[in-house]
């Protein structure tokens, strides 16, 4: 047995770090190549039997209105990218992705047409055209892409195409069935406005009813009236004034021409008592007629005062034919009997008698007209200060009216613009979507990106052979190096004596190794089968190889 010196042997403790790892590295070298090993071949197994991907892609331009909105404006506003999103709601639904599943028979096994449009909807995209597309896109116009990618290609083409179908047809149901709920929901506005203003108007008039007199219109005219009646008032005052003056001076010339007369004068002018009644109406009777004929010579049959006049006179008449004689006075007990006082004879006293009772009369009247006159003063008045709030009530009915006047003007015409239209988008010169660019054949698939998991299985194999290196060399305790022995025993170290490996050992040791190669070499097969297998089961790990932005290329 051969020895060594002391301070032979392997390198220091103290040496740097690569060297360490490096040292580690050849030491375990089955250890760093076995995980590396494994790792790729099943990197490159996958890579190899991952089934290909197709997408189909679609491109749809919106077409705008093709009448200028300044003469047509469109029935269902141009939010587009709102209305784009809305339409892959509707065409993206379960329902609608289960007929396409159904009809293209997509399910797999058990699987249900629900399940399979819901795997569906992952493999559905639709994106607007950017400028990695190559396609310049118009101004004002719009345009977008669907795409669907499956792991055959005439598919993907079959479901893009119906999938763009189904957009231009949505869209053409959608705003048809917008424009016709935009005019039916302005009919049904428009009898409710006209309804409410009917009812104003109703309003309106039966309070201009009501308060027929206290209008605004009617001021100007109330207020000349007003003005008439009072100018009337004081006339009829003064008149009646001058009527109770005349009364008074005939009272007191009558009552001094009978206190001067003696008894037993027949010409005497007699107490007004004495004065048979019907020779005074038959007197009066006369002025009247004199002043009937003279008021109806100067104003005419159809003048108030001759209407009057008339009452009177036909009033007198009636005293003079229902008037019975006088009877004449018994005497007192213990006086002479006296000779009745015939009536005056005197021309003078009967016309004072006849201006006595016509001035009656008049005052009478002219009391009878004042008390009219207050009325109607105090009517006019009350319409006058009324007419304020009149005013009011009827400003705020009429803005009212107003107001529903305007909104019924607002809503026929927005209901001519949607009726116009409706027959746009039925005649189809609204806003549309067309597809410019129909889904073909593709020519090579999208995914999944082999060469990225194929750095991505060599990476992988790294870190797992370092780990399995790190790993090792934390749990094995064993002394590589004297060093590594002297720093941790207290007693010096004499000599270090190397492996002493015999022939035994190393045939020993060839079969092992050729053991271990033939494990390794089945196990790579192993995993390399497995590898495949999962490859065609697992198809979710082709859309993590697979490219969001493939369908866009």
């Amino acid at each position: 047995m051969a020895t060594h010196a002391i301070s032979g042997g392997a390198a220091a403790p103290g040496g740097s770090g690569v060297t360490r790892i490096l040292e580690a590295a050849r030491r375990r070298r089955m250890l760093v190549a076995l995980p590396f090993a494994f790792v790729v071949v099943a990197a490159i197994a996958l890579s190899i039997f991952l089934p290909s991907v197709w997408t189909g892609r679609a491109v749809i331009l919106v077409d705008p209105q093709q009448t200028p909105e300044a003469l047509v404006k469109a029935a269902v506003p141009a939010e587009r990218e709102r209305q784009v999103l809305s339409l892959s709601q509707q065409i993206l639904s379960r329902p609608r992705l289960a007929e396409i599943a159904a009809a293209q028979q997509l399910p797999r096994g058990n699987e249900t047409p629900n399940e399979a449009a819901e795997r569906m909807r992952t493999d559905i995209r639709i994106d607007p055209i950017g400028d990695q597309s190559g396609y310049a896109q118009p101004p004002g116009l719009v345009a977008f892409i669907v795409s669907y990618r499956a792991f055959d290609p005439g598919l993907a083409m079959t479901v893009t195409n119906e999938l763009a179908r189904l957009f231009i047809e949505e869209n053409e149901r959608v705003r048809a069935r917008q424009a016709t709920t935009t005019s039916e929901f302005l009919d049904t506005q428009l009898v409710d406005i006209r309804a409410r203003l009917e009812a104003q108007e109703k309003r309106v008039a039966e309070y201009k009813e009501r308060h027929i007199g206290e209008l605004p219109e009617q001021r100007d005219a109330n207020l000349r009236t007003l003005e008439r009646l009072q100018q009337q008032l004081q006339f009829a005052q003064e008149n009646l004034r001058r009527a109770n003056e005349r009364k008074t001076v005939l009272a007191r010339t009558l009552a001094e021409i009978e206190s001067n007369a003696p008894a037993n004068a027949p010409a005497a002018a007699p107490a007004s008592t004495d004065i048979n009644p019907a020779r005074l109406a038959a007197a009066r009777l006369t002025l009247l007629r004199q002043e009937l004929a003279a008021v109806e010579a100067q104003a005419g049959p159809n003048d108030a005062r001759v209407a009057r006049l008339r009452a009177e006179v036909q009033r007198y008449e009636a005293i003079v034919a229902k008037a019975p004689p006088p009877a004449p006075a018994a005497p007192a007990d213990g006086q002479r009997p006296r000779a009745r006082r015939a009536a005056p004879d005197n021309p003078y006293v009967v016309s004072l008698m006849t201006q006595l009772d016509a001035a009656n009369v008049e005052a009478s009247a002219l009391a009878q007209d004042i008390a009219s006159l207050n009325g109607q003063l105090a009517l006019y008045q009350r319409r006058l200060e009324n007419t304020p709030r009149t005013e009011r009530e009827l400003a705020r009915l009429a803005q009212d009216h107003d107001a529903l006047k305007e909104m019924l003007k607002s809503v026929m015409a927005r209901r001519g613009e949607a009726r116009i239209a409706a027959d746009f988008e039925q005649q189809r010169k609204g806003e549309t979507f067309r597809i410019i660019e129909s889904a073909t054949l593709p020519a090579r698939p999208t995914g999944p990106n082999r060469l990225r998991l194929v750095v991505m299985g060599l990476l992988l194999g790294l870190g797992a052979s370092a780990l399995a290196v790190v790993v090792a060399e934390h749990l094995d305790s064993s002394y590589r190096t004297p060093d590594e022995l002297r720093a941790s025993l207290a007693v010096p170290l004499v000599a270090a004596i190397p492996s002493i490996r015999t022939e035994r050992d190393r045939r020993r040791a060839r079969r092992r190794r050729a053991f271990a190669t033939a494990a390794v070499a089945v196990s790579l097969v192993v995993v390399a089968g497995a590898a495949s297998v999962a490859a065609r089961k697992f198809t979710p790990l082709v859309g993590m190889f697979t490219p969001a932005s493939a369908a866009q290329r």
